[in-house]
């Protein structure tokens, strides 16, 4: 099947594609893969960390995950947790006066 593209829309795609270092083909191919309708990206955590690295959005140094999430359980969430807690007894006690 051949495609008749005006000459105009082809300089278009194929500076577009330039533009962001990639072949007329590929940015054609993003742009499809784009407004195609969404699909399943991924299905294990293997493939999350892939898509995240890809994406640049890969952390540059180990990550000690569990070591980072006592220290959340032990601070963070402990915090969030009081305000929680402050914001319903100062509600209650509201109700009371």
């Amino acid at each position: 099947m051949a495609l008749d593209i005006p000459a105009e829309l082809t300089q278009r795609l194929e500076e577009a594609a330039e533009a962001r270092g990639l072949s007329a083909g590929d940015y054609l191919e993003d742009l499809l893969d784009a407004a195609a309708p969404p699909k399943k990206q991924w299905a294990t955590l293997a493939d999350l960390a892939r898509h995240a690295k890809e994406a640049g959005m890969a952390s540059g140094h180990p990550v000690d995950t569990s070591a980072r999430s006592r220290e959340i359980l032990n601070t963070e969430f402990a915090d969030y947790l009081k305000s929680r807690i402050d914001r319903r007894l100062s509600s209650s006690i509201a109700v009371f006066y």
